[in-house]
């Protein structure tokens, strides 16, 4: 990974190669195209905004005539529109991370947008619900041909889904965004000043009054049976979800615990992510409060860089 970075940050134009071709590997395997986004951010915390959209820019041009060549039935525009909504929020939330040095700060801004959009999605598609419903059947549909459920089974499963989706998919994406420029900003420090990323990592706190407010959508959503509530709910949860993981890497560094600990714990998320999101999410949300880092002490401290 880091011959990847610094191949990327010899030149512009090795660094729209690398976005570029890791955007259209994206396509094909979609876990790459967290690696393409990484990259982009990778340029904006250590060169700019500025040099960082033109990097999203002539990237998206080459996504663009990528998608032509792989799938000719496309729209002229979707390649350039798909590398222009992947890159460009990472790019700002560089330029946030750049000026404000602060995970919280980022994270906040990132989910503040995520809200935002999942409002005006409400407020702007008069029936949500049959959007979302005929938007899964023109993706699902073609799938129920082998397989034993109805159309009708999966219309309804989907109308009764809609009302949370719009912030699944929010909280899903700044998920990915939030992974993009973990992976940056471990490549800023491993290129130019090692070993200050686990610190900084290991310190994410969110804050009481985002826990509040997490807190007081869930209980709103729950109560009240409020689904934008819950939307809301979990697209904070992912900021608590990622503190759960700072915290148990920080946790595991400072008590000397071994290594073997983490992996189980990245092991399972790969097998039980919902189960695991919330455990950590939850984890997070306490700390919060809880400030269980300090409480604990300084303990004895690994010779790893968890």
């Amino acid at each position: 990974m880091r011959v990847l970075a610094e191949f990327a940050m010899k030149s512009r134009g090795r660094a729209v190669g690398a976005v570029a071709g890791f955007g259209v590997a994206g396509l094909l395997v979609p876990p790459l195209a967290l690696v393409s986004s990484a990259l982009v951010a990778l340029v904006g915390l250590r060169i700019g905004l500025v040099q960082a959209l033109v990097v999203v820019a002539i990237a998206a041009l080459v996504l663009g005539a990528a998608m032509l060549v792989l799938i000719p039935e496309a729209p002229l525009m979707s390649g350039v529109l798909a590398g222009a909504v992947q890159w460009l929020p990472v790019a700002l939330l560089a330029e946030v991370m750049r000026r404000t040095v602060s995970w919280q700060a980022t994270l906040q801004v990132a989910a503040g947008a995520a809200g935002l959009i999942v409002l005006a999605v409400h407020v702007l598609v008069p029936d949500l619900e049959s959007a979302w419903a005929g938007a899964g059947m023109a993706v699902l549909g073609p799938l129920l041909e082998s397989g034993t459920t109805a159309p009708e089974e999966l219309e309804a499963g989907l109308r009764r889904a809609a009302p949370f989706l719009t912030g699944l998919l929010a909280g899903t994406v700044l998920l990915g965004i939030a992974l993009s420029m973990v992976i940056a900003r471990y490549w800023q420090a491993l290129l130019y000043n090692p070993g200050a990323f686990g610190e900084e990592f290991r310190a994410l706190q969110m804050g009481r009054g985002a826990s509040a407010a997490t807190l007081g959508l869930m209980a709103l959503g729950h109560f009240a049976g409020t689904p934008l509530a819950v939307e809301l709910a979990f697209i904070l949860g992912v900021l608590f979800f990622l503190q759960g993981i700072a915290l148990m890497h920080a946790l595991t560094r400072q008590r000397g615990m071994n290594s073997f600990w983490l992996v189980g714990m990245y092991v399972l998320l790969v097998l039980a992510l919902p189960q695991m999101f919330l455990l950590l999410a939850t984890i997070g949300v306490v700390d919060a409060w809880a400030d269980i880092r300090n409480r604990l002490g300084p303990g004895q401290a690994g010779d790893s860089d968890s």
